[in-house]
């Protein structure tokens, strides 16, 4: 992703700016996403604070040589005392895109020409990785437009840190102790520290974790006693519900739908996807699968029409279930890869999966169900988790075997950055793009 801006434009003298064309084209060989926001700012000379935004409009631009590797926004009204244009680029053609900005006086005539290019326009992106290490009891944060280490959160000793989830504007992180005692910590995100902890009974151990797409409520797997999907506000930091499951069930991972109107839990026993109704926070159905599967974590597609479950019994491999329907469609096996972590990229074409005992990660088409690639890293790397960046353009995999997080390319799976981290890592969870 990358964010362009041409900054404040002071347009209080003449020859006057009435009106703005901004013209976008796509030089490169990947498909891009553009967001456009026009602004401008009251008072004058109050900087960004006073920030208003009066045009947004979103693209899709194709590669170069196809229908549509261009878009023109013509005729935006400028006649003011203070505006500016900002453009993001995201998806694996983001940088490739280039951006002219014209402005134009009261008779069409250009007064000036801005090309929005190099670092002096160019603001980095602002997306951390928050990273779960088990025996160190520690949270690693890196951010992902450098691929360094910010900083590294302490925990007590006891803690046992597992699954993360970060609210939908960013500014927390949800974090399951299966340690002592037994709670959801609560990350601030803008200094890194620990805001507060949530306490659940003695021994419930929460485990799973997943938020609302509108950051209102996080969802907790119970898996000691008694067992359970703990919902919690976090507008108040309490629990608010609680779906009792039955007495050795072991619900374990949870996904959320798009639209906020379902939940999605793995059951260990009998092996199933429970459904949860997420408006009364009741069971709706349970899906079986095949007994001694061992249904372990869960992911969907951006529009909430497939289900992902990886499977680490017999079967093992990932199925794949018709949410529409609540039924099985397939099973794509991968004997003896042991996945564990899987995520769906955010324009749904493909789904990931960390194998933790063959030292892979696979790739599916979910346009045909099947194998698409598979990237094999040195033995004992263990990858265990995997988690993809908002624009799609990299993957971060959970290498618990070395203690590190490895980045990929998507475009092409070669190796970005070896970050080391702490002992055991275990989860990864990426922060929301944030410019809209």
């Amino acid at each position: 992703m990358a964010v362009f801006d041409t900054g404040p434009i002071d347009n209080r003298e003449m020859p006057r700016t009435t009106g703005l064309t901004i013209r976008l084209f796509n030089t490169g060989r990947l498909p891009a996403q553009v967001g456009i926001e026009v602004y401008t700012i009251e008072p004058a000379g109050d900087g960004y604070a006073g920030k208003t935004l009066y045009v947004l409009e979103l693209i899709a631009l194709e590669p170069f040589n196809t229908l549509t590797p261009s878009y023109t926004l013509d005729n935006v009204y400028a006649d003011l005392d203070v505006f500016g244009v900002r453009v993001i680029t995201s998806g694996l053609g983001a940088n490739d895109v280039a951006i002219t900005v014209l402005e134009r006086g009261s008779a069409g005539q250009i007064i000036e020409k801005h090309v929005l290019e190099g670092e002096l326009s160019r603001i980095p992106e602002l997306l951390f990785a928050y990273v779960t290490n088990e025996l160190t009891n520690t949270i690693t944060v890196i951010n992902t437009a450098t691929n360094t280490i910010v900083t590294t959160i302490p925990f007590p000793v006891d803690v046992d840190l597992r699954e993360i989830a970060i609210t939908s504007d960013g500014s927390r992180a949800y974090v399951t102790n299966l340690g002592t005692p037994d709670e959801v910590i609560v990350i601030d995100t803008t200094t890194n520290t620990a805001l507060t902890a949530i306490p659940f009974p003695l021994g419930s151990d929460p485990r799973g974790i997943a938020m609302a797409p509108d950051g209102s409520r996080v969802y907790v797997t119970v898996t000691g006693t008694p067992e359970s999907v703990t919902v919690i506000d976090t507008a108040t930091n309490t629990i608010s519900a609680t779906i009792p499951f039955p007495p050795g069930s072991f619900p374990n991972g949870i996904v959320i739908s798009p639209d906020g109107l379902k939940a999605y839990v793995t059951q260990g026993i009998p092996d199933a996807i429970v459904v949860i109704d997420t408006t009364t926070n009741t069971i709706q159905t349970t899906i079986p699968l095949p007994a001694g599967s061992n249904p372990l974590n869960v992911a969907i597609t951006p529009d909430g029409s497939l289900v992902y479950v990886t499977t680490t019994g017999v079967p093992e491999g990932v199925v794949v279930i018709d949410a529409t329907s609540n039924t099985i469609l397939l099973g794509i096996p991968l004997l003896g890869s042991g996945p564990r972590g899987i995520t769906v990229s955010p324009d749904g074409s493909k789904v990931y999966v960390a194998n933790l005992v063959n030292d892979t990660v696979t790739i599916i088409n979910t346009a045909t169900q099947s194998i698409f690639d598979t990237i094999t890293f040195p033995a004992q790397t263990n990858p265990i988790r995997v988690e993809i960046t908002p624009d799609g353009s990299r993957a971060y995999v959970v290498c618990q075997g070395i203690d590190a997080v490895q980045v990929l390319d998507t475009g092409n799976n070669e190796l970005l950055a070896n970050l080391a981290v702490g002992v055991a890592p275990f989860s990864v969870a990426i922060t929301p793009i944030l410019l809209f």
